[in-house]
C-alpha cells in the first residue's frame, strides 16, 4: 500500500468593477480580465487542476457572501486586488469579518508589495494578490506555487542564476523582480536581458519573457556581467 493525498481545490477569484470578461466590449473606463485566466493556467501547469475561477465586484456585502461561500468548498484562495489603499480596496476587511487570521500584509519587494496573507477558520491557505497583473504573477510564481508545491510533497525548480546583460541601477529600497528574456551565451552561461515594463500593470510586455531575476533590496547598483537569481513562470 502507499500513502497518497488529493489534489487541493483551488479558486481564483479576481475583484473589482472595472474587469470585463473576453468576448465583451471595453469602455474606457474598464480593462480586460486577465489575472484570474493567468493564475489559472500557471497552476495549471504545474498540475493543479482541481482549479476554478470567479469574478466578484468591489461591493462588501457581495464579496462576503461569496468569498464564505468558496471558503466552505476551497482549501486554498487566491484573491487578485482590492488589497491596497483605496477606497474599494474591501478584501483584508471582508476576510477579517469571514474569520481568516491575517499572518501578514505587504512585503518589502516590487511589484507586489500591497500581497496578503492569512489562515481560515478551517485550516484554509488566502492569498490576497495585488491587482495589477505584473504584481499577481509574480506573487503567485514567487509565493503561492512554492507553497503549494511544498503542500503536495514535490520541490520546485532548482535554483538557477544567470548573467546579466546590461547594468541596472534600482533605488527604492526593497527586493526588485525584473522580467527578463533568457538567451545561451558563446561560453555556456544564461544571460537575462531585462525587458522595461511601464508599471506594474503593463501585462503586455510580459509576453515573451521567460520569468524575472531577483535583485536583493541590500544593493542598488547591479553592473553587466552581475549574476542574479532567475525565477522561470514554468518550469523549464
Amino acid at each position: 500500500s502507499v500513502l497518497v493525498g488529493r489534489q487541493p481545490v483551488v479558486r481564483v477569484i479576481s475583484t473589482g468593477n472595472e474587469l470585463i470578461a473576453p468576448g465583451q466590449p471595453v469602455a474606457e473606463h474598464q480593462i480586460r480580465m486577465s489575472n484570474g485566466p493567468a493564475l489559472v493556467s500557471m497552476l495549471s501547469q504545474q498540475g493543479f487542476t482541481n482549479t476554478a475561477h470567479d469574478h466578484l465586484v468591489d461591493e462588501p456585502a457581495l464579496l462576503k457572501k461569496r468569498i464564505a461561500s468558496h471558503l466552505q468548498e476551497a482549501d486554498v484562495l487566491i484573491l487578485s486586488g482590492g488589497v491596497s489603499m483605496g477606497k474599494a480596496d474591501f478584501v483584508p476587511q471582508v476576510l477579517a469579518d469571514l474569520g481568516v487570521k491575517m499572518v501578514f500584509h505587504k512585503i518589502s519587494q516590487r511589484p507586489g508589495k500591497p500581497m496578503w496573507f492569512g489562515n481560515g477558520p478551517d485550516k484554509q491557505v488566502v492569498f490576497a494578490l495585488p491587482g495589477n497583473p505584473v504584481s499577481a504573477l509574480v506573487c503567485c510564481r514567487q509565493y503561492v506555487l512554492p507553497a503549494l508545491l511544498q503542500a503536495t510533497g514535490r520541490n520546485d525548480a532548482p535554483q538557477e542564476f544567470v548573467v546579466l546583460s546590461e547594468a541596472i541601477t534600482f533605488n527604492p529600497p526593497l527586493t526588485c523582480f525584473l522580467p527578463v528574456r533568457v538567451s545561451s551565451l558563446a561560453d555556456g552561461k544564461i544571460g537575462a536581458t531585462p525587458v522595461p515594463t511601464n508599471t506594474s500593470g503593463d501585462f503586455a510586455a510580459l509576453s515573451g519573457t521567460d520569468g524575472y531575476i531577483e535583485l536583493p533590496k541590500e544593493q542598488n547598483d547591479f553592473a553587466a556581467g552581475s549574476i542574479v537569481r532567475l525565477h522561470r513562470w514554468s518550469s523549464p
